[in-house]
């Protein structure tokens, strides 16, 4: 009776001693995996921050163009002043500048559409390109 009681405990020190390292590749599985989605939280957020900046240098624009109604170059160069302030490279920044009622004199329309390729850190995931536009009406 009491053999089949030591087989048993013998089992399951047997078991105990086949699982000694699973909490430690489990831990780094975990590990990655939470480093993983920091990460590209990370990134998101970082995109997100960046159509921000590219949308107020489009609304800066459109300011700027209103009151200077014919300067389309000055306007562009508001914008790329603008959105350097807050992004490490503008020169792949397109910035257009138009006015939707054919004339740039008041009370027209002015239009500010700035197009960006976002480059993520790792580049060979997907770089998306960003598209944001404003548009406000010429000051007298």
């Amino acid at each position: 009776m009491l053999k089949p009681l030591l087989h048993k405990t013998n089992c399951f020190s047997r078991l105990r001693r086949e699982e000694k390292g699973v909490s430690l590749i489990e831990s780094a599985l975990t590990f990655g995996l939470v480093i993983t989605v920091i990460f590209f939280s990370w990134e998101f957020c970082m995109l997100i921050y960046t159509y921000t900046v590219l949308a107020d240098a489009a609304n800066e624009g459109v300011r700027y163009a209103m009151v200077h109604s014919s300067d389309s170059s000055g306007t562009v160069d508001v914008v790329k002043t603008y959105a350097a302030y807050s992004l490490h490279d503008v020169s792949g920044m397109d910035v257009s500048v138009t006015y939707p009622d054919g004339n740039s004199s008041p009370p027209a329309r002015v239009a500010v559409k700035i197009t960006y390729t976002y480059i993520p850190y790792l580049e060979t995931v997907v770089t998306p390109k960003l598209t944001t536009f404003a548009e406000g009406r010429l000051l007298y």
